[in-house]
Protein backbone atom coordinates (compact mmCIF):
# COMPACT_ATOMS: atom_id res chain seq x y z
CA UNK A 1 0.00 0.00 0.00
CA UNK A 2 1.21 3.12 -1.05
CA UNK A 3 1.82 5.44 1.62
CA UNK A 4 -0.12 9.33 1.45
CA UNK A 5 1.50 12.50 2.79
CA UNK A 6 -0.07 14.74 4.09
CA UNK A 7 1.50 18.22 3.77
CA UNK A 8 2.11 20.31 6.81
CA UNK A 9 0.36 18.21 9.30
CA UNK A 10 4.23 17.41 11.32
CA UNK A 11 4.41 21.23 11.39
CA UNK A 12 1.06 21.85 12.85
CA UNK A 13 1.31 19.56 15.68
CA UNK A 14 4.69 21.32 16.64
CA UNK A 15 3.12 24.61 16.62
CA UNK A 16 0.21 23.07 18.57
CA UNK A 17 2.76 21.54 21.11
CA UNK A 18 4.28 24.71 21.46
CA UNK A 19 1.56 26.83 22.29
CA UNK A 20 0.31 24.36 24.86
CA UNK A 21 3.76 24.58 26.57
CA UNK A 22 3.53 28.38 26.65
CA UNK A 23 -0.32 28.39 27.72
CA UNK A 24 -3.13 29.50 25.82
CA UNK A 25 -4.68 32.88 26.94
CA UNK A 26 -8.29 32.13 27.26
CA UNK A 27 -9.65 34.91 24.43
CA UNK A 28 -8.08 32.25 21.68
CA UNK A 29 -8.65 29.36 23.80
CA UNK A 30 -12.45 28.43 21.39
CA UNK A 31 -10.47 29.51 18.50
CA UNK A 32 -7.46 26.53 19.51
CA UNK A 33 -9.82 23.81 19.69
CA UNK A 34 -11.74 24.84 16.50
CA UNK A 35 -8.59 24.61 14.62
CA UNK A 36 -6.94 21.34 16.29
CA UNK A 37 -10.49 19.73 15.75
CA UNK A 38 -10.39 20.48 12.03
CA UNK A 39 -6.77 19.52 11.28
CA UNK A 40 -8.47 16.08 13.06
CA UNK A 41 -11.22 16.17 10.93
CA UNK A 42 -9.16 17.17 7.29
CA UNK A 43 -6.85 14.19 8.12
CA UNK A 44 -9.50 11.80 8.39
CA UNK A 45 -11.55 12.77 5.45
CA UNK A 46 -8.42 12.27 3.69
CA UNK A 47 -7.61 8.77 4.71
CA UNK A 48 -11.43 8.09 3.91
CA UNK A 49 -10.43 9.64 0.35
CA UNK A 50 -8.03 7.46 -0.55
CA UNK A 51 -9.26 4.35 1.34
CA UNK A 52 -7.02 3.77 4.30
CA UNK A 53 -6.85 4.31 7.92
CA UNK A 54 -4.77 7.17 9.69
CA UNK A 55 -2.24 4.57 11.14
CA UNK A 56 -1.76 3.70 7.08
CA UNK A 57 0.36 7.22 7.10
CA UNK A 58 3.72 7.48 7.34
CA UNK A 59 5.12 6.82 10.87
CA UNK A 60 5.56 10.79 11.82
CA UNK A 61 2.20 11.88 10.31
CA UNK A 62 0.54 9.35 11.88
CA UNK A 63 2.18 10.29 15.43
CA UNK A 64 0.95 13.60 14.79
CA UNK A 65 -2.31 12.76 14.30
CA UNK A 66 -2.72 10.76 17.53
CA UNK A 67 -0.87 13.86 19.19
CA UNK A 68 -3.75 16.26 17.89
CA UNK A 69 -6.23 13.29 18.34
CA UNK A 70 -6.05 12.73 22.02
CA UNK A 71 -5.64 16.46 23.56
CA UNK A 72 -8.05 16.95 25.75
CA UNK A 73 -9.67 19.90 24.76
CA UNK A 74 -11.75 20.44 27.69
CA UNK A 75 -8.34 21.07 29.86
CA UNK A 76 -6.50 23.66 28.12
CA UNK A 77 -3.38 24.50 29.76
CA UNK A 78 -4.54 28.93 30.01
CA UNK A 79 -1.72 31.43 30.93
CA UNK A 80 -3.55 34.33 32.90
CA UNK A 81 -0.35 35.89 32.53
CA UNK A 82 1.40 38.30 30.34
CA UNK A 83 3.13 35.72 27.71
CA UNK A 84 6.94 35.38 28.06
CA UNK A 85 9.12 37.62 26.10
CA UNK A 86 10.54 35.85 22.99
CA UNK A 87 14.41 36.14 22.27
CA UNK A 88 14.13 38.10 19.03
CA UNK A 89 16.13 37.04 15.92
CA UNK A 90 19.47 37.74 15.35
CA UNK A 91 21.32 37.96 12.57
CA UNK A 92 25.13 37.51 11.71
CA UNK A 93 26.95 37.51 8.40
CA UNK A 94 28.62 35.30 6.34
CA UNK A 95 28.02 31.97 8.06
CA UNK A 96 26.79 30.34 5.18
CA UNK A 97 29.65 31.86 3.44
CA UNK A 98 31.92 29.45 5.95
CA UNK A 99 30.25 26.27 5.24
CA UNK A 100 30.84 26.83 1.63
CA UNK A 101 34.45 27.35 1.81
CA UNK A 102 34.45 24.30 4.29
CA UNK A 103 32.57 22.14 1.73
CA UNK A 104 35.03 23.78 -1.02
CA UNK A 105 38.01 21.69 1.14
CA UNK A 106 36.58 18.70 1.40
CA UNK A 107 35.56 18.42 -2.54
CA UNK A 108 38.95 19.41 -3.15
CA UNK A 109 40.87 17.12 -0.58
CA UNK A 110 38.53 14.31 -2.06
CA UNK A 111 39.83 15.09 -5.56
CA UNK A 112 43.02 14.70 -4.95
CA UNK A 113 44.00 11.92 -6.67
CA UNK A 114 46.88 11.66 -3.87
CA UNK A 115 43.87 10.98 -0.77
CA UNK A 116 41.78 8.55 -2.65
CA UNK A 117 42.81 5.62 -0.68
CA UNK A 118 44.30 7.26 1.98
CA UNK A 119 43.17 5.80 5.66
CA UNK A 120 41.51 8.45 7.80
CA UNK A 121 41.79 8.89 12.26
CA UNK A 122 40.61 11.32 14.03
CA UNK A 123 44.67 11.91 14.84
CA UNK A 124 44.85 12.50 11.13
CA UNK A 125 46.32 15.87 10.72
CA UNK A 126 44.21 17.25 7.87
CA UNK A 127 41.74 15.88 9.39
CA UNK A 128 42.62 17.84 12.81
CA UNK A 129 43.22 20.68 10.55
CA UNK A 130 40.07 20.71 9.15
CA UNK A 131 37.99 20.29 12.48
CA UNK A 132 40.52 23.54 14.01
CA UNK A 133 39.02 25.28 10.95
CA UNK A 134 35.47 23.89 12.04
CA UNK A 135 35.63 24.62 15.24
CA UNK A 136 37.45 28.24 14.97
CA UNK A 137 33.68 28.93 12.71
CA UNK A 138 31.55 27.91 15.24
CA UNK A 139 33.09 29.77 18.30
CA UNK A 140 33.37 33.33 16.09
CA UNK A 141 29.36 32.72 15.65
CA UNK A 142 28.57 31.96 18.98
CA UNK A 143 30.57 34.69 20.30
CA UNK A 144 28.61 37.18 17.85
CA UNK A 145 25.58 35.73 18.84
CA UNK A 146 26.20 36.26 22.87
CA UNK A 147 27.17 39.74 21.71
CA UNK A 148 23.66 39.92 20.73
CA UNK A 149 22.34 38.80 23.65
CA UNK A 150 21.32 35.77 22.26
CA UNK A 151 22.68 31.65 21.36
CA UNK A 152 22.68 30.59 17.71
CA UNK A 153 19.63 28.76 18.36
CA UNK A 154 17.96 32.63 17.44
CA UNK A 155 19.45 32.44 13.80
CA UNK A 156 17.33 32.49 10.86
CA UNK A 157 17.11 29.35 9.46
CA UNK A 158 19.46 29.15 6.95
CA UNK A 159 21.81 30.70 9.15
CA UNK A 160 21.51 28.45 11.90
CA UNK A 161 21.37 25.60 10.02
CA UNK A 162 25.06 26.30 8.50
CA UNK A 163 25.90 26.59 12.33
CA UNK A 164 24.75 23.72 13.27
CA UNK A 165 26.84 21.88 10.53
CA UNK A 166 29.44 23.61 11.28
CA UNK A 167 29.46 22.47 14.75
CA UNK A 168 28.49 18.83 14.10
CA UNK A 169 31.76 18.64 11.81
CA UNK A 170 34.27 19.99 14.44
CA UNK A 171 34.30 17.16 16.12
CA UNK A 172 36.97 14.90 14.58
CA UNK A 173 35.47 11.78 14.53
CA UNK A 174 32.11 12.80 12.72
CA UNK A 175 34.56 14.73 10.41
CA UNK A 176 36.22 11.30 9.36
CA UNK A 177 33.27 9.75 8.77
CA UNK A 178 31.97 12.93 6.75
CA UNK A 179 35.34 13.15 4.46
CA UNK A 180 35.04 9.40 4.20
CA UNK A 181 31.90 9.66 2.38
CA UNK A 182 32.59 13.15 0.24
CA UNK A 183 35.21 11.01 -0.87
CA UNK A 184 32.86 7.93 -1.96
CA UNK A 185 29.91 9.63 -3.09
CA UNK A 186 32.46 11.46 -5.37
CA UNK A 187 33.59 7.70 -6.35
CA UNK A 188 29.89 7.29 -6.76
CA UNK A 189 29.48 10.18 -9.49
CA UNK A 190 32.60 9.31 -11.51
CA UNK A 191 32.03 5.60 -11.73
CA UNK A 192 28.10 5.27 -11.67
CA UNK A 193 26.49 1.58 -11.82
CA UNK A 194 23.11 2.63 -13.13
CA UNK A 195 20.90 0.04 -14.72
CA UNK A 196 20.88 2.79 -17.97
CA UNK A 197 23.07 5.48 -17.41
CA UNK A 198 21.61 7.89 -20.30
CA UNK A 199 23.23 11.57 -19.43
CA UNK A 200 26.40 12.19 -20.53
CA UNK A 201 29.23 12.12 -17.34
CA UNK A 202 29.67 15.46 -16.55
CA UNK A 203 31.95 17.38 -13.88
CA UNK A 204 29.64 17.28 -10.45
CA UNK A 205 30.51 19.43 -7.76
CA UNK A 206 29.28 17.82 -4.33
CA UNK A 207 28.03 20.11 -1.78
CA UNK A 208 26.48 18.80 1.82
CA UNK A 209 24.53 20.70 4.26
CA UNK A 210 21.58 20.62 6.46
CA UNK A 211 18.69 21.13 4.32
CA UNK A 212 14.97 21.07 3.52
CA UNK A 213 15.63 18.30 0.98
CA UNK A 214 17.54 14.90 0.38
CA UNK A 215 19.25 15.87 -2.20
CA UNK A 216 19.10 19.19 -5.12
CA UNK A 217 20.85 18.94 -8.66
CA UNK A 218 21.59 22.35 -10.52
CA UNK A 219 24.03 23.19 -13.32
CA UNK A 220 27.51 24.54 -12.31
CA UNK A 221 29.41 27.47 -13.47
CA UNK A 222 31.42 25.10 -15.67
CA UNK A 223 28.59 23.08 -17.33
CA UNK A 224 28.70 20.49 -14.92
CA UNK A 225 26.31 19.65 -12.24
CA UNK A 226 26.27 21.23 -8.29
CA UNK A 227 24.57 18.40 -6.01
CA UNK A 228 23.40 19.80 -2.75
CA UNK A 229 23.26 16.34 -0.27
CA UNK A 230 21.64 16.05 2.66
CA UNK A 231 24.40 15.86 5.87
CA UNK A 232 21.96 12.86 7.14
CA UNK A 233 23.91 10.49 4.29
CA UNK A 234 26.84 10.86 6.22
CA UNK A 235 28.25 7.58 6.77
CA UNK A 236 25.51 5.76 4.40
CA UNK A 237 26.58 2.60 2.57
CA UNK A 238 27.83 2.40 -0.74
CA UNK A 239 24.94 1.09 -2.34
CA UNK A 240 23.12 4.26 -1.13
CA UNK A 241 25.59 6.69 -2.25
CA UNK A 242 25.67 4.76 -5.68
CA UNK A 243 22.00 4.95 -5.79
CA UNK A 244 22.01 8.76 -4.87
CA UNK A 245 24.54 9.25 -7.46
CA UNK A 246 22.02 7.28 -10.41
CA UNK A 247 19.21 8.99 -9.01
CA UNK A 248 20.73 12.39 -9.86
CA UNK A 249 22.38 11.41 -13.48
CA UNK A 250 19.50 9.85 -14.32
CA UNK A 251 16.22 12.00 -12.70
CA UNK A 252 15.18 8.65 -11.66
CA UNK A 253 11.40 8.25 -9.61
CA UNK A 254 12.03 4.72 -9.46
CA UNK A 255 13.65 2.21 -7.28
CA UNK A 256 16.89 4.08 -6.87
CA UNK A 257 15.29 7.26 -5.69
CA UNK A 258 13.48 4.15 -3.33
CA UNK A 259 16.90 2.98 -1.82
CA UNK A 260 17.54 7.31 -0.91
CA UNK A 261 14.28 7.73 0.58
CA UNK A 262 14.44 4.26 2.32
CA UNK A 263 17.76 5.66 4.46
CA UNK A 264 16.53 8.85 4.36
CA UNK A 265 13.65 7.14 6.84
CA UNK A 266 16.10 5.12 8.52
CA UNK A 267 17.54 5.43 12.26
CA UNK A 268 20.95 6.03 10.95
CA UNK A 269 20.04 9.01 8.91
CA UNK A 270 17.80 10.53 11.84
CA UNK A 271 20.82 9.74 14.38
CA UNK A 272 22.53 12.44 12.29
CA UNK A 273 19.74 14.82 12.00
CA UNK A 274 19.30 14.72 15.93
CA UNK A 275 22.86 15.49 16.18
CA UNK A 276 22.70 18.10 13.97
CA UNK A 277 19.35 19.66 15.56
CA UNK A 278 21.61 18.96 19.19
CA UNK A 279 23.99 21.98 18.24
CA UNK A 280 21.44 24.54 19.13
CA UNK A 281 18.78 22.88 20.80
CA UNK A 282 21.42 22.46 23.70
CA UNK A 283 21.81 25.67 24.32
CA UNK A 284 17.99 25.71 24.68
CA UNK A 285 17.21 23.18 27.18
CA UNK A 286 13.77 22.68 26.56
CA UNK A 287 12.63 20.17 29.69
CA UNK A 288 9.09 20.86 30.24
CA UNK A 289 7.02 19.80 27.91
CA UNK A 290 3.17 19.79 27.48
CA UNK A 291 2.61 16.32 29.13
CA UNK A 292 6.36 15.60 30.40
CA UNK A 293 9.34 16.85 32.45
CA UNK A 294 12.45 15.32 31.13
CA UNK A 295 14.02 16.63 34.63
CA UNK A 296 11.74 14.90 36.52
CA UNK A 297 12.22 11.83 34.11
CA UNK A 298 15.46 11.79 34.78
CA UNK A 299 15.40 11.99 38.09
CA UNK A 300 13.25 9.19 38.54
CA UNK A 301 15.33 7.16 36.62
CA UNK A 302 18.53 7.85 38.08
CA UNK A 303 17.30 6.89 41.47
CA UNK A 304 15.95 3.43 40.03
CA UNK A 305 18.50 2.45 38.01
CA UNK A 306 21.95 4.39 38.55
CA UNK A 307 21.23 4.86 42.83
CA UNK A 308 20.95 8.45 41.98
CA UNK A 309 24.97 8.90 41.16
CA UNK A 310 24.91 9.72 37.60
CA UNK A 311 25.76 13.41 37.28
CA UNK A 312 22.77 15.32 35.42
CA UNK A 313 23.35 16.07 31.57
CA UNK A 314 21.39 18.65 29.96
CA UNK A 315 18.39 17.57 28.81
CA UNK A 316 16.07 19.06 25.48
CA UNK A 317 12.94 18.03 23.38
CA UNK A 318 13.71 18.01 19.81
CA UNK A 319 11.27 19.65 17.63
CA UNK A 320 11.08 17.28 14.94
CA UNK A 321 7.70 13.77 15.87
CA UNK A 322 9.63 10.80 14.82
CA UNK A 323 8.58 7.25 13.72
CA UNK A 324 11.80 5.93 13.93
CA UNK A 325 14.38 7.09 16.15
CA UNK A 326 13.38 8.62 19.61
CA UNK A 327 16.55 9.87 21.26
CA UNK A 328 19.95 11.25 21.12
CA UNK A 329 22.88 11.32 23.32
CA UNK A 330 25.68 13.72 22.50
CA UNK A 331 29.04 13.20 24.58
CA UNK A 332 30.75 15.97 23.87
CA UNK A 333 27.90 18.59 25.14
CA UNK A 334 27.19 15.69 27.58
CA UNK A 335 22.75 15.88 26.78
CA UNK A 336 20.19 14.36 26.33
CA UNK A 337 17.39 15.32 23.70
CA UNK A 338 14.22 13.43 23.20
CA UNK A 339 11.55 13.23 19.95
CA UNK A 340 8.62 14.90 21.14
CA UNK A 341 7.03 12.08 19.68
CA UNK A 342 6.83 10.86 23.35
CA UNK A 343 5.57 14.40 24.67
CA UNK A 344 1.57 13.00 24.43
CA UNK A 345 -1.43 11.92 26.47
CA UNK A 346 -1.32 8.47 25.35
CA UNK A 347 2.48 7.01 25.79
CA UNK A 348 2.97 5.85 29.08
CA UNK A 349 5.58 6.68 31.59
CA UNK A 350 7.31 4.02 31.32
CA UNK A 351 8.06 4.39 27.90
CA UNK A 352 9.52 7.97 28.39
CA UNK A 353 11.44 6.51 31.31
CA UNK A 354 12.87 3.40 29.07
CA UNK A 355 13.93 5.95 26.08
CA UNK A 356 15.79 8.36 28.82
CA UNK A 357 17.56 4.82 30.37
CA UNK A 358 18.72 3.87 26.72
CA UNK A 359 19.76 7.52 26.56
CA UNK A 360 21.64 7.56 29.72
CA UNK A 361 23.28 4.22 29.09
CA UNK A 362 25.18 5.68 26.63
CA UNK A 363 26.17 8.42 28.79
CA UNK A 364 27.33 6.02 31.57
CA UNK A 365 28.85 2.78 29.37
CA UNK A 366 30.44 5.06 27.00
CA UNK A 367 31.42 3.99 23.70
CA UNK A 368 34.11 0.56 22.49
CA UNK A 369 36.51 1.21 19.60
CA UNK A 370 37.67 -1.75 18.04
CA UNK A 371 39.53 -1.64 14.78
CA UNK A 372 38.49 2.34 14.30
CA UNK A 373 35.33 1.32 14.11
CA UNK A 374 33.01 3.06 17.41
CA UNK A 375 30.20 0.65 18.54
CA UNK A 376 27.62 2.04 21.48
CA UNK A 377 25.02 -0.96 21.28
CA UNK A 378 27.36 -3.86 22.99
CA UNK A 379 26.54 -6.97 24.46
CA UNK A 380 27.29 -5.30 27.79
CA UNK A 381 24.86 -2.46 26.73
CA UNK A 382 21.99 -4.99 25.62
CA UNK A 383 22.56 -6.60 29.04
CA UNK A 384 21.97 -3.57 30.85
CA UNK A 385 19.38 -2.09 28.58
CA UNK A 386 16.89 -5.80 29.67
CA UNK A 387 17.06 -4.79 33.10
CA UNK A 388 14.81 -2.25 32.52
CA UNK A 389 11.32 -3.12 34.92
CA UNK A 390 8.98 -2.68 32.36
CA UNK A 391 11.27 -3.41 29.19
CA UNK A 392 9.15 -5.99 27.41
CA UNK A 393 6.16 -3.76 27.75
CA UNK A 394 8.39 -0.45 26.55
CA UNK A 395 9.51 -2.37 23.33
CA UNK A 396 6.37 -3.61 22.17
CA UNK A 397 4.99 -0.12 22.49
CA UNK A 398 8.10 1.34 20.34
CA UNK A 399 7.86 -1.81 17.93
CA UNK A 400 3.91 -0.54 17.75
CA UNK A 401 5.36 2.96 16.87
CA UNK A 402 7.61 2.09 14.69
CA UNK A 403 5.75 -0.22 12.39
CA UNK A 404 2.33 2.36 12.67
Amino acid sequence: MKKIRISGLVKAAHQVREQLAAGIPPQEAGAFVQQVRRTVAQVEAICRKHHIRPQDLPAPSYRAYRYLESLDLNALPLRQDAAPERAQTIYITNIVAAQNDMNALFADWAADPQNQTEALTPQHPQVQHFARLLAEHAVEVETLAQEQGGTPAHLPTRSRRAYQWLKFLSEPATLVVHLETVRALLGAFRHPRCRALKARRTPVQIVFALSAHLYVARPADDGGLQVTVHEGFVGAPLHVLRALACAVLLRDQGAYQDTVRAFAASDDFLQVVLALELATAADEQITQGHCFDLVQVFERVNAAYFAGQLARPGLTWNRMITGSTFGHYDRLRDTVMISVTFDAPDVPDYVVDFVMYHELLHKHLGIDSVGGRRYAHTAEFRAAERRFLHYAEARAFLRALRSG
